[in-house]
């Protein structure tokens, strides 16, 4: 049977909508999993290089025999006609520029030349345009949609410029942007020659179109609308985004990458819910999300999972015993199967946040299993064993899911961890087929510990970047440290392991996070004295503020918990560092 096929194509844009080759690339990625052959197009430049995203290079012209085809064919439907007047044109190349002083093709200068226009009956096709995309799943993620068709609906209906005749003896046309691209897209799915490969191939293409850009959507389907052909496999819509140093001022996504690393910003944009407004977050932001999902979470439950394996098991995952089982086995099972399906859907739909909170929830499970089954214990139980290597083996193979289910996200931590788990060679094991059965993973197969995966970044005062571990000694008198009170514990709906707590310092509250839930339940937390980091800089996470840090520490586990003070200190006591 022949591979299914798709195309994924990223229409240029602006700086703010490079990131929309990341989404793109885990769409890619999820289908060539899936057994697809892929074509994902894009310009190539810096962003793509640095993120490592595999394309197929494309500069979104149209051949000029299927653009001469659309125009005859559109002409024959009445849907365009054609105008001599004067155009602003490219004195060097010819190409219409009716909105800039410079040529975007080949940096000509603008003239005023008499031309032969092609134009494109907009109006006659307004109301079916916006039927054709309110079609379901056309216009994708689907809480883009909304903010996409209202911006549809508003838009100019006046004839457009889809072409100029170069001179009345050559028939060789000029295209508008949005013409040729469509005219490339068309060409490459086999229009006009293969009917039944066209039909196909055009139902599998997705479109990743910049916010600054919805009107291509606009005239695309109405073009599609005179031939009489459908629409795509989907119009892909993110919003752009932008992240802001301590001086309020942009930083670039590239910047970022060489800082952090390119797989944590990769991480960071996927996770990021891109809504139809504004989405500007802080460098504070950045940093906390990677040290709370990828170092705290992630790396945290891959370097404890090795450890006890290497303590326990002798650095090779051991053999289960089926005997030993018991329900906590079973719903650690069930979540890890339940992962793939749910990741697959939604990066198909592009909520991608929705498909990394898939993974984070599984990941959650799996330190929950941990913190359960308590391998340290069974460890010097006495007669144990064999209920210990069940429980290791469990969560060997939940990290297994883990890994294979990352692969479109993080390709390269997928990898790693698969490495750790000394399967990384063995395709049949980290292919997306293999997570519809539990239990694949070898026994006895030699795990090989590694470096932590997402090291915590610690922040400097002089804008984006990991500092030194090392700091001045003056630095330790900007820091004030009081005893406080916990007047409130809740759960973190969006970070699973985090916690929102209330504080009092004897004159004021303040409203903290921190990564310590699953250290002891947010009711038994209320009433206890904590230390708080309390002249912090304010920060946001997910709409909660967050006015200080308090003190936590890491057990032998790896699990986090907060430090108490006893009960008689009184709050807004000083906790100094004295030298």
């Amino acid at each position: 049977m022949a591979k299914k096929q798709a195309n994924i194509c990223v229409i240029p844009g602006g700086l703010d909508s490079d990131w929309l080759q990341l989404p793109a690339d885990a769409f890619a990625r999820l289908k060539r999993l899936l057994g697809w052959e892929v074509n994902l197009l894009l310009s190539s430049g810096e962003f793509a290089r640095v993120f490592k995203i595999g394309y197929a290079g494309e500069d979104f012209a149209g051949p000029e025999t299927v653009i001469s085809h659309l125009i005859m064919r559109l002409q024959q439907a009445g849907a365009v006609y054609k105008r001599t007047s004067q155009f602003a044109v490219c004195e060097t190349c010819g190409m219409p520029e009716p909105q800039s002083q410079q040529c975007s093709k080949c940096g000509g200068n603008i003239i005023r030349a008499e031309r032969e226009g092609y134009y494109f009956r907009v109006q006659r096709y307004h109301e079916k345009i916006l039927e054709l995309s309110a079609e379901e799943d056309l216009v994708l993620p689907p809480y883009q949609q909304g903010y996409v068709l209202n911006s549809l609906s508003n838009m100019s209906s006046e004839d457009v410029l889809i072409a100029l005749k170069v001179s009345r003896a050559k028939q060789k046309f000029l295209p508008a942007h949005w013409f040729s691209a469509l005219a490339a897209i068309l060409s490459g799915c086999g229009y006009p020659g293969d009917e039944g490969g066209f039909q196909r191939l055009w139902a599998s293409t997705y479109l990743f179109i910049p916010r600054e850009k919805l009107n291509y959507i606009y005239y695309w389907c109405g073009v599609l609308l005179a031939l009489h052909l459908p629409g795509p496999g989907g119009f892909i819509c993110h919003s752009s985004l932008k992240i802001l140093d301590r001086r309020q001022q942009e930083v670039s996504l590239l910047l970022l990458a060489q800082n952090y690393g390119q797989e944590s910003i990769r991480y960071l944009l996927l996770a990021i819910k891109a809504t139809p407004g504004e989405n500007v977050f802080s460098e504070d932001q950045v940093i906390q999300r990677i040290n709370h999902d990828l170092a705290n979470e992630l790396g945290n439950l891959v370097a404890r999972i090795i450890s006890m394996v290497s303590r326990y098991a002798g650095e090779m995952v051991p053999p289960p015993n089926i005997l030993t089982r018991q329900n906590a086995d079973l719903e650690l099972r069930e979540r890890a199967l339940e992962t793939p399906g749910k990741v697959e859907q939604y990066i198909n739909s592009q909520e991608l946040f929705q498909a990394i909170r898939a993974v984070k929830n599984l990941i959650g499970a799996t330190n929950r299993f941990i913190v359960s089954t308590a391998p340290w214990q069974l460890a010097t139980g006495g007669n144990q064993q064999e209920r210990l290597n069940t429980v290791l083996y469990n969560i060997c193979e939940a990290l297994r899911f883990i890994a294979v289910t990352l692969k479109p996200i993080m390709p390269e931590a997928a990898q790693s961890i698969l490495g750790q788990l000394g399967i990384d060679s063995i395709p049949s094991l980290s292919a997306w087929s293999s997570l519809g059965q539990w239990g694949l993973l070898p026994v006895d197969t030699k795990i090989l510990p590694q470096p932590a995966l997402f090291p915590r970044i610690v922040s400097g005062y002089g804008g984006i970047g990991p500092e030194q571990d090392l700091i001045l000694r003056e630095d330790l008198a900007r820091i004030n440290m009081v005893v406080a009170r916990v007047l409130s514990a809740g759960a973190v709906t969006e970070y699973e392991g985090l916690l929102h707590l209330i504080l009092y310092d004897g004159r004021q509250r303040y409203s903290a996070l921190a990564p310590v839930a699953r250290s002891a339940p947010p009711a038994a937390l209320e009433g206890k004295k904590v230390v708080l980091l309390s002249n912090l800089r304010p920060t946001e996470v997910e709409g909660m503020l967050s006015e200080g840090e308090v003190l936590v520490l890491e057990t032998e586990t790896g699990n986090l918990k907060l430090v108490f003070v006893d009960d008689d200190i009184p709050e807004g006591s000083k906790v100094l560092c004295l030298s």
